[in-house]
């Protein structure tokens, strides 16, 4: 009996390996034990937001950060003591802080690298990597725009083109005023000059402009007051449409256009690049040969102090006090933005809508280490959760009133185009038309008046000479 049982008990295990999620989850539960209260070696360094320090008593060290909350996460997950070993800040400030994350690694020092790595084919043959955890669009962290002039207010309710027209179309008014006015008067043999009615209706058409208003004779004509009341039409929709543009100008903070594509950022002559180039995304203008990529790239070789490495304090000091443009993950972008506006009460920066460029993040292990593959295997779980997003919210909130891309309300008021006004100088078209026909009218009206009263002087003339001849002589 006993023997059957242990025979039993044989039959029953070889069944449960040989199945192999099984086994799987067995040696996945004893590599767990394991770990049970063995310390879990993290590097410490100074990359916010990911990761920071703060001492709070001498010695002592409070750390926090998205990569914090990662790594605490990892150490109860396995219940393992979490270490901080501090990186050497001189190497850091003379390697840069990747070179010195990844000897750290090499020499076995520490068991994870909490830092979002950019996983390269360089760097895979010196460490290993955890699955992705995040995925980063990149934007343009730039200083708020400055504003723009008043002094020019008064001119930018309307386009360029839309004053080239108000202008040649005040000239026409005017000269067609004139003309009808020098014809009317010489039809009732009055005498004038013909650049004294240009002077006359030129203060004329500025009173109507002005909004101050005038009078016209009914004398003057059916065709000038058909021009001069389509006129007048006209500018009440212009004056009201400048009037009401100029107030918003006035009321409205004006802001110059920001940097919201690298097309734009290379043509751009009051501001350019600021990046972190041991993070790798340097590579992408320091080696391009052409486009706007190399445009920005041969600025960046010319001005060495715009290549930052380590954290971002020398990139937020290019912002600040160069007025640079930082590219950047959307991470650091609202972290940076929300920090300085908690400091300062306002809106110091702005940033550019996401430019088609992303990376994914990973953290690092020691090449072939023993840990690896179980960590990797919950950090899987941490990103399924959700968990990422809720703590990534977390560090960085909501810095949407300092947002000035392209998909945002802009508080900038746009000129008026011809467009806009194309019902109003459409009026203004068809008056000088109507005007214009109904004074050829009047001129062929009053040429065929002129011959008939010539015909009937030429008739009453002979009538007359015949009349002389025939009479007998007294």
């Amino acid at each position: 009996m006993f023997v059957r049982i242990i025979a039993l008990d044989l039959l029953l295990l070889k069944i449960v390996l040989s199945n192999p999620y099984t086994s799987a989850s067995l040696l996945l539960k004893a590599e767990r034990r394991g770990l049970h209260g063995q310390p879990i070696r993290a590097a410490s360094f100074h990359f916010p937001p990911c990761l920071s320090a703060i001492e709070t008593t001498p010695g002592n060290y409070s750390y926090y950060g998205i990569c914090n909350d990662i790594i605490s996460w990892v150490s109860e997950q396995f219940r393992m003591k979490l270490v901080y070993v501090p990186v050497n800040d001189s190497d850091v400030v003379k390697l840069g802080i990747v070179p010195v994350l990844v000897q750290q690694l090499m020499k076995q020092e520490i068991d994870v690298a909490p830092f979002p790595f950019v996983v390269t084919p360089l760097l895979l043959q010196l460490i290993d990597f955890s699955i992705p955890l995040t995925v980063e669009d990149y934007h343009l962290l730039q200083p708020w725009p400055e504003e723009e002039s008043r002094l020019s207010a008064c001119i930018r309710p309307f386009s360029t083109t839309v004053w080239l027209f108000f202008l040649i179309s005040t000239g026409v008014v005017i000269v067609f005023m004139s003309v009808f006015t020098h014809f009317r008067h010489q039809q009732i043999s009055k005498t004038t000059s013909f650049m004294n009615a240009v002077s006359d209706h030129a203060i004329f058409v500025m009173t109507i402009v002005a909004a101050q208003g005038n009078y016209a004779s009914p004398k003057t004509g059916f065709p000038f007051r058909l021009m001069l009341g389509l006129w007048c039409l006209t500018m009440v929709v212009l004056v009201n449409a400048y009037t009401g543009t100029l107030m918003s100008y006035l009321t409205v903070p004006k802001l110059k256009p920001i940097v919201n594509t690298l097309a734009e950022l290379a043509a751009r002559r009051d501001t350019q690049m600021t990046v972190n180039f041991e993070l790798g995304k340097a590579r992408m203008f320091l080696e391009a040969t052409s486009g706007p990529n190399k445009i920005i790239g041969d600025s960046l070789r010319k001005n060495p102090q715009f290549l930052t490495k380590g954290n971002a304090l020398a990139a937020l000091k290019n912002i600040l006090e160069r007025r640079a443009t930082y590219f950047t993950n959307r991470s650091q972008v609202k972290y940076f933005m929300a920090m300085d506006m908690k400091i300062h009460g306002k809106c110091r920066m702005t940033s550019s809508d996401p430019v088609p460029f992303i990376e994914y993040y990973s953290s690092g292990f020691p090449k072939k280490g023993r840990k690896n593959w179980i960590i990797n295997h919950d950090m899987q779980y941490l990103k399924e959760s959700g968990l990422l997003i809720n703590w990534l919210k977390k560090y960085t909130p909501n810095v949407d009133k300092c947002m000035l891309g392209k998909t945002k309300p802009r508080s900038r008021v746009t000129s008026l185009t011809p467009l806009d006004l194309s019902s109003a100088f459409a009026l203004l078209a068809i008056g000088v038309g109507l005007s214009l026909l109904t004074f050829l009218l009047e001129i062929f009206a009053s040429y065929r008046r002129t011959q008939k009263i010539r015909n009937e002087d030429e008739v009453g003339k002979n009538i007359n000479a015949k009349q002389s001849i025939e009479s007998p002589v007294l």
